[in-house]
């Protein structure tokens, strides 16, 4: 997907999600008002309870009034002493989020100080009856007072009521208009998302189709480039497997010319010596160095070969026995620079016999090749590190500086030129035989003090005795 396709992309999955959000928001806000707009409909229709129970109480307190007067019966008082509890257990507030609060408080104070005068009126009527008799408590009751106090509470109760009932009437007008609205913002959000939903709808199946178009396409190319990589392996098969053939067959068919050249001219060197100019005794010389240097060459060539067709190690070997077989192989070496080799236990592992002998013999003979005028000392140890054994080989010879390290078990790689003989393959075939095996060499030295040489070999499967060998010189 394009840079700008998959921006624009996350732009309209960024107003997608926020649409939700929005609504939200907008609904909690339509809620708060709509709670308010309830509680202010709420405080005014108990306001307006409370201005009828004021006048209810009122009226009880005038027809227990009555009824006690033309029946002296006072269990007809009972009316006038709840109303007294009520009155005085009441508080008679208005809420102070109403408009005009100041104004509706007052007027409903006014109301409740007529009701308590009221209430007062009636209270003393019976105590007048009480002290006087009915005769004299009637005629107190005749007084215009008590008609002056009803007509005013009624007036100021209508009035009061008036004001509260076209308050009730507004904030009713005012919910439906705010129901209203949040359905129409419903409908309209309804419609917004439904739409959203059909966009974000045909962009997953586009997203889909186009991800099946992907994957076909890299099906297709996977499958194009497995045929070439095929195509490419059968090649190179064939061509390493002719490049092999070549090598071994030039190398063997090298052998027989090569060897009539050696063998003449050491035959030359040998009958001729003296008896012709000397220019020729250093040029037959010559022949015969270089003759030697290729027939090691074409068997350096020959093993690389052989190298690449071994099979799979599947015996156990004694590396005691490796050492000793490998000191008889160089015993003329070893006793013509007079060499002494130190080695401490040695494990059995398994691996191939024939290419760890050509690994040991190749570090002993650098070590005796590449030595000082002291006399050699090679030290051979075995470790056990965790699952694989480390053997190391440690000369006092002439050392290299540390930064050749890996330089050495290039092929053909040679440090010294040609005063120390050697075809330069020696380490490179070591290395090819260590890591065949699951292992890696290297080397560390220090030009002046020697070199030690590290090669690893995973351990046995099974448990290798601990046998102790005596140190051999």
């Amino acid at each position: 997907m394009p840079v700008s396709n998959a921006k624009q992309t996350r732009q309209r999955l960024g107003i997608l999600f926020s649409l939700p959000l929005f609504f939200c928001i907008v609904f909690f806000v339509f809620e708060v008002f709509n709670g308010a707009a309830n509680n202010h409909l709420l405080a005014i229709q108990n306001l307006e309870g409370s201005v009828n129970t004021l006048r209810s109480l009122a009226k009880d307190a005038e027809s227990a009034e009555r009824g006690f007067l033309l029946t002296g019966d006072e269990s007809l008082l009972s009316p006038f002493k709840q109303a007294q509890l009520t009155l005085k257990g009441t508080q008679w507030k208005v809420d102070s989020g109403q408009r005009n609060y100041q104004k509706l408080q007052s007027e409903l104070n006014d109301l409740v100080r007529l009701t308590r005068d009221r209430l007062q009126e009636t209270a003393h009527i019976v105590q007048v009856q009480k002290a006087s008799g009915f005769g004299v408590a009637i005629e107190a009751a005749k007084s215009r007072q008590e008609e002056d106090t009803m007509r005013s509470l009624r007036k100021s109760s209508v009035d009061l009521l008036k004001d509260l009932s076209a308050r009730e009437q507004e904030a009713l007008n005012n919910q439906q208009q705010l129901s209203t609205n949040a359905f129409i913002f419903f409908c309209l959000g309804t419609v917004v998302m439904i739409a959203v939903m059909y966009w974000l709808y045909n962009e997953v199946l586009s997203y889909i189709d186009a991800r099946d178009q992907a994957q076909e396409q890299l099906e297709k190319f996977n499958s194009d480039l497995q045929a070439m990589v095929d195509e490419r392996t059968r090649d190179l098969v064939e061509a390493n497997g002719e490049l092999q053939q070549f090598a071994y067959v030039a190398s063997h068919d090298l052998q027989e010319p090569l060897r009539t050249i050696t063998s003449f001219s050491q035959l030359m060197a040998v009958r001729y010596k003296g008896r012709l100019e000397e220019d020729a005794d250093e040029f037959i010389g010559y022949i015969v160095t270089a003759s030697k240097r290729m027939t090691d060459l074409i068997n350096a060539l020959l093993q690389i070969v052989r190298l690449r067709k071994a099979g799979q190690p599947t015996l156990r070997v004694s590396f005691d026995k490796l050492l000793d077989d490998a000191e008889a192989s160089l015993q003329a070496s070893i006793r013509e620079n007079n060499v002494r080799i130190e080695r401490g236990p040695m494990p059995d592992l398994l691996v191939d016999r024939v290419q760890m002998l050509q690994v040991l013999q190749n570090l002993i003979s650098n070590a005796i090749k590449y030595r000082r005028t002291d006399s050699p000392v090679i030290h051979i140890l075995a470790t056990r590190t965790g699952a694989e054994w480390q053997i190391s080989v440690a000369d006092n010879g002439r050392g290299f500086g540390q930064e050749f390290s890996e330089r050495i078990f290039g092929l053909f790689q040679r440090l010294h030129g040609r005063e120390v003989e050697g075809t330069g393959m020696g380490l490179y075939i070591a290395r090819r035989i260590i890591e065949r095996h699951g292992g890696r060499i290297w080397a560390e030295s220090k030009e002046g003090f020697g070199t030690t040489f590290f090669f690893t070999l995973p351990a046995a499967p099974r448990p290798v005795p601990e046998s102790v060998h005596a140190s051999k010189k």
